[in-house]
């Protein structure tokens, strides 16, 4: 075999595994477990006491975030002692010490992708639940999102709902 043909076939070994490396890193790649600093129970507010997610995710229904709750709208409720929860008391301790947005973002879009609530929310009248799984039922905040957000997730739907899939909506 001659140099040449050698260092051809090593060029397209080293370009094949350089792309199924990255191929499998974009398909496959592990999601950061999201640790909160306490843990709420949606089960417990929302499907329970039936408290609305917009009371929580304030710009659910007008941004292009929901928002998460800065510690002030727990203290709404828990400014006096609802349990006797550690939990209730770690959402006290931390709220007297300054703390307000404690809370981590759980679900994430790349940076390429526009997204709107309020289109979603509000305009489509889409529940919770389509993007976010059954985040309703958990009594303990999940470490990963419960639904994987993809481009395969949105067209479905946009197809199902027959909404236009001009790809200059999403991606900007």
């Amino acid at each position: 075999m001659t140099p040449v043909r050698r260092l051809l076939i090593g060029a397209i070994v080293l370009i094949s595994g350089a792309i199924g490396y990255t191929g499998g890193r974009v398909l496959f790649r592990p999601q950061e477990r999201v640790v909160q600093p306490v843990s709420f129970s949606h089960q417990k507010h929302v499907a329970e006491l039936e408290i609305e997610c917009t009371l929580c995710h304030e710009f659910s229904g007008e941004g292009a975030h929901a928002g998460l709750p800065p510690l002030t709208t727990c203290m709404d409720c828990h400014e006096e002692a609802q349990t006797e929860s550690a939990e209730e008391e770690k959402i006290r301790t931390l709220a007297q010490a300054g703390e307000d947005d404690v809370f981590r973002k759980l679900f994430r879009l790349a940076d390429h992708v526009f997204y709107s609530h309020r289109r979603h929310v509000e305009v489509a009248g889409l529940e919770c639940e389509n993007c976010h799984g059954s985040i309703a039922e958990t009594s303990e905040p999940p470490e990963h999102p419960l639904k994987r957000i993809t481009m395969d997730l949105c067209l479905d739907c946009h197809e199902r709902s027959e909404v236009s899939d001009d790809c200059t909506r999403c991606h900007r």
